[in-house]
């Protein structure tokens, strides 16, 4: 009989990383969510409202935070999903149909989410980014390291060619920016219907969608795909659970590793004027060092102090949950068919109502996992992996035992 993971057989430390990581992709997504994929490449109206305060802001994001903690979350996912089918051949149990629920599953969250609440939605790249993965599963952790090694010389060529990275067609970004400012919640639907991210709009909703779309996840599966293999690496050679073992090496490379990471993030920090082609390179080399350098600085914090940092475990181990609800609020927070606070706050004030959403989901992530056993979309996911109704209140755990 095939089970869900317990909570027992958690990693501290990954829910702690993860629970952070959202930290950092909502602070990036402040950004998207207030000015638009126009505001993601350039600055526009009302970025900088608040002078030099939100420029430096701005410069504090394109260098620390951009690329760097979605490649964090993406090395995440790698690991968990290597590490629950090792699992599942330790018991030898089937994992296959397991895991093709699911991505399936994870799939159709991300079409939902894209269509009914935001377009910069991840989940439908990462569940077909977890299909290509699968067929890797099978090698050894050298094979999964070179494969990861190769997979990021490719991606790093690809920005060298020309015209990667060009930005949309003006027209998008017209269109987009009438919609987000005072368009209805059915309007936004209709725009995401009908228009991808290069700009093309033909009216058609299933041309549009469908080819667009495709092309859009091919470009981010290859994107993401170099870290899903090296989170399989960490994973297979269980570096996390004995990390006490590594963390002197870890401390005395850590350094090293930041230094690479943000020596490789400036051209991107520096982004205004420059070649898309830099930027993108930039990104390419110094998130994955910087996600590196994030997920081992929280690694040896928690290894000293595991109880200090419960509070973001908590965020970690409702992710999903707490991805959708960012996206919720943040929109109508900032859409026209909510409070209409689009391009109004400015980048620094944008980055304080992140911290302070994150804050709100740290509390009540606090108080629902003191009743449940896991979050509402990870139970309706679980639930569905498993075709069956899983036990989500402690009190039903106990009873059961």
């Amino acid at each position: 009989m095939r089970t869900p993971l317990q909570q027992q057989d958690r990693i501290m430390s990954l829910d702690v990383i993860r629970g952070i990581a959202l930290l950092g992709i909502l602070i990036a997504n402040s950004i998207v969510f207030q000015f638009g994929m126009l505001g993601s490449m350039t600055p526009v109206s009302g970025m900088y409202a608040n002078g030099e305060l939100d420029e430096g802001t701005h410069f504090f994001i394109r260098l620390f935070v951009d690329g760097s903690f979605i490649t964090l979350f993406s090395f995440l996912f790698g690991y968990g999903m290597t590490l629950q089918r090792d699992r599942f051949k330790e018991k030898q149990q089937s994992y296959s149909p397991v895991f093709w629920r699911r991505t399936v599953l994870l799939l159709l969250f991300g079409l939902l989410h894209i269509l009914f609440i935001w377009r910069g939605d991840i989940l439908l790249t990462y569940s077909l980014t977890a299909m290509l993965l699968f067929a890797f599963m099978p090698l050894k952790k050298r094979g999964l390291l070179i494969s990861a090694l190769i997979w990021f010389g490719v991606l790093g060529l690809t920005a060298l060619i020309p015209d990667v990275g060009e930005t949309p067609a003006p027209y998008f970004y017209s269109a987009e920016q009438a919609v987000l400012s005072d368009g209805s919640y059915r309007d936004h639907i209709q725009f995401r219907a009908t228009h991808d991210l290069i700009g093309i709009s033909t009216g058609d909703s299933t041309v549009v969608f469908v080819f667009g779309e495709l092309f859009y996840q091919l470009s981010a599966v290859l994107t993401v795909m170099p870290m899903f293999l090296f989170g399989a690496f960490v994973a297979r050679s269980k570096w996390l659970e004995a990390f006490h073992l590594y963390r002197k090496k870890a401390l005395f490379l850590l350094p090293v590793i930041g230094l690479i990471g943000i020596g490789a993030k400036l051209p991107n920090a520096f982004a205004e004027g420059l070649n898309t082609q830099y930027q993108t390179l930039s990104i390419y080399i110094g998130a994955p060092f910087l996600a590196l350098f994030y997920g081992t600085c929280i690694a040896i914090l928690v290894s000293y102090g595991s109880k200090w940092f419960l509070p973001f475990a908590n965020v970690g181990r409702m992710a999903f949950s707490n991805y959708i609800l960012q996206s919720i609020l943040f929109t109508l927070i900032f859409y026209g068919y909510g409070l209409g606070l689009h391009g109004q706050l400015g980048v620094f004030y944008g980055v304080l109502l992140s911290i302070g959403v994150y804050a709100l989901q740290v509390l009540l992530s606090s108080i629902w996992l003191r009743f449940f056993r896991i979050g509402p979309l990870e139970w309706v996911w679980r639930s569905g992996t498993y075709m069956k109704w899983q036990s989500i209140t402690k009190k039903d755990t106990a009873a059961k035992k």
